[in-house]
C-alpha cells in the first residue's frame, strides 16, 4: 500500500458516526490495513480510550522509529509521518490535524 495523505478536517466530517470503539477501530484497519498502528490504551472518566497512528509517510516512519531505538531521540520528520487518531469508546474520534 503506498503512502496515503493525511485526514484532513473535511475527510473528517464525512466519516460515519460511529455507534461505539469496536466500530470505529474496524472502520479504520479496514480502510488504512497496516498503515493504521496501534499505540497505546488508557482508562478515562467516559471509559477506554485508544490511540493510534495513521502512516502517511512509511519511509520516515521506520526511519524514525529506528532512530528511536538506537538513539532515545526522533526528528521532525518522524513527527510528521503518522497522524495521531484516538478512538473513545462511545466511538467518538478525535484525529490529530
Amino acid at each position: 500500500m503506498p503512502d496515503i495523505k493525511r485526514i484532513s478536517k473535511e475527510d473528517q466530517a464525512g466519516l460515519p458516526k460511529f455507534q461505539n470503539q469496536e466500530e470505529a477501530i474496524g472502520y479504520f484497519e479496514k480502510t488504512y490495513r497496516e498503515k493504521f498502528v496501534f499505540e497505546e490504551s488508557i482508562e478515562t472518566e467516559e471509559g477506554n480510550c485508544h490511540f493510534y497512528r495513521l502512516i502517511t509517510d512509511e519511509e520516515a516512519y521506520i526511519k524514525g522509529i529506528t532512530e528511536l531505538n538506537a538513539n532515545g531521540h526522533v526528528g521532525l520528520a518522524f513527527m510528521d509521518s503518522y497522524q495521531p487518531v484516538q478512538i473513545s469508546e462511545n466511538g467518538d474520534i478525535q484525529i490529530a490535524h
